[in-house]
């Protein structure tokens, strides 16, 4: 048998020689009165972190919808500023635009299909920006997108309606660019047959 035989009688442990080692049982801290002060005062240190918890989550809230509000008016202040580069460049353009016209109208043969083509091209790149050309003529005179430079008398045509056009208007990204300069058609014996009704 081995010298460290061990044998366990109703809580106490036998060693070799004989003698008996009691084993001592936990002791369970006394509770007293001064826990409870130490609840109440954990209690309160948890609920001011809860507290300072929710001020930081809010805090962090808001400063991450005034980075989004701040990154969408920057993309809005480039996107705006883009726009106004464009107008500007095509505004600068659009003389350009009424030379090649002009060219075109005045120019005979090969040399005037070359402008022709000059045009259509330069108008087909202005467009893919959004350029567009404002209809006028045969239309209905409309003081937001045409000059009325001249009113002529016709009575081919009803009141208010434009002949002629002097100069092309354009309108970039659905905005007036350029109004048209148009030359009004008056019917003046419309307008008598008007005062012999009335």
């Amino acid at each position: 048998m081995c010298p460290w035989n061990v044998q366990i009688e109703h809580g106490a442990s036998r060693w070799p020689e004989g003698n008996m080692v009691d084993e001592a049982p936990e002791q369970e801290a006394p509770e007293t009165e001064a826990g409870t002060p130490d609840l109440a005062r954990l209690m309160r240190e948890l609920e001011d972190a809860r507290k300072r918890s929710e001020d930081f989550l809010t805090r962090l809230q808001y400063l991450q919808a005034e980075v989004e509000n701040t990154r969408k008016r920057a993309e809005r202040d480039v996107d705006q500023a883009v726009q106004r580069a464009n107008e500007g460049l095509i505004a600068r353009l659009l003389p350009v635009l009424d030379d090649l016209d002009a060219a075109v109208a005045s120019t005979k043969g090969k040399a005037g299909k070359g402008f022709a083509l000059l045009r259509e091209n330069f108008v087909k790149a202005l467009k893919e920006f959004g350029l567009e050309e404002i209809p006028a003529a045969g239309i209905p005179f409309d003081p937001f997108v045409h000059e009325g430079i001249q009113q002529v008398n016709d009575e081919t045509l009803p009141d208010n309606i434009v002949k002629d056009v002097v100069r092309k208007g354009y309108t970039f990204q659905k905005k007036v660019l350029r109004p048209a300069q148009v030359v009004v058609a008056k019917n003046e014996r419309h307008e008598s047959k008007g005062e012999q009704d009335a």
